[in-house]
């Protein structure tokens, strides 16, 4: 070989790793960052009467858990991935995590600039426009431990799951993407979702009307043996189970009435209703897609 080809083949040769650093230099610059912290505050109630956790967020899990304490202790996990350290910063900014002391009600929060979050009426995001994309994504992981007596108000939206365990009062638990669990609970309430599943054990039956519904998702509920209710469930696509004793009631129908007709035509509003034990509250199911089982707790 010539010394020109010679010559040619390593100048060919420091280019491409010239090329082949570079591009390794850029995809390492493209890489995600990760982030992640925790902090932890403690809350007080204060005051006589019944005390409420209302904890609202928009991106993140909430799970609660009652114990022997007097106090809330929140542990507050903040994941962050962005495409650049000012992404970092920007979420940092961004993202607020609010707590508050009022009275019987411990109040906490996370906000996105200040915004409105999940089941509060007010403006989101007006600073920015919607083509405005967002260099992270951002998630709120939100456990907390509370004394057992007390009522939980729960809300979230996206990207995670609502549990409570061992809270002994009422319950109003939210999620839209997610799913909902209930374990040991005592009270009686609603547990509502969207594309999720609905899991609850009871260790006392609800003593008032309950709900729990959801769109895309199964509905599974244990409740005591010696249970006295009246069921209504509903599903479009899927089938309902329960292994209680029950008897049917009269399947629920409201009046309507047809264009330029006198009279009133009755419509079954879908909802099948049958009675455990004596009766009692009324407790429903409702899912659009998705199986209801209702079965009584082991002994």
């Amino acid at each position: 070989m010539n010394r020109g080809a010679m010559h040619s083949r390593a100048i060919a040769g420091t280019l491409a790793i010239l090329v082949g650093g570079g591009l390794c230099a850029a995809v390492a610059a493209q890489a995600p960052l990760h982030d992640e912290r925790t902090e932890s505050r403690r809350l007080a109630f204060s005051g006589e009467g019944v005390r409420t956790l209302d904890v609202r967020t928009i991106s993140g899990s909430i799970r609660v858990t009652g114990d022997a304490g007097t106090d809330v202790r929140l542990e507050a996990t903040t994941s962050i991935d962005a495409e650049t350290q000012e992404g970092v910063a920007a979420a940092r900014r961004d993202l607020v995590i609010e707590g508050r002391e009022q009275g019987t009600t411990v109040a906490i929060a996370v906000r996105d600039r200040g915004a409105a979050t999940c089941g509060e009426q007010g403006p989101w995001r007006q600073d920015a426009a919607w083509w405005d994309r967002r260099r992270y994504d951002a998630s709120v992981t939100l456990t907390i431990r509370v004394p057992r007596d007390v009522r939980v108000r729960l809300c979230t939206v996206n990207g995670g799951e609502v549990v409570a365990d061992g809270t002994l009062g009422d319950f109003d638990v939210s999620n839209v993407n997610g799913r909902i669990v209930l374990k040991g609970m005592r009270g009686s309430g609603r547990a509502s979702t969207v594309n999720g599943g609905i899991e609850a054990t009871f260790d006392a039956a609800p003593r008032t009307e309950s709900l729990f519904k959801t769109v895309n998702g199964d509905i599974a509920v244990s409740l005591p043996r010696d249970l006295s209710a009246e069921l209504r469930h509903k599903t479009f696509h899927g089938s309902v189970f329960t292994d209680f004793d029950t008897v049917d009631l009269p399947s629920t129908r409201e009046p309507t009435r047809r264009p330029g007709e006198p009279r009133f035509v009755y419509r079954r509003r879908g909802f099948t209703n049958v009675r455990v034990g004596t009766g009692g509250p009324v407790l429903t199911f409702d899912t659009l897609n998705g199986d209801i089982q209702v079965k009584r707790a082991p002994r």
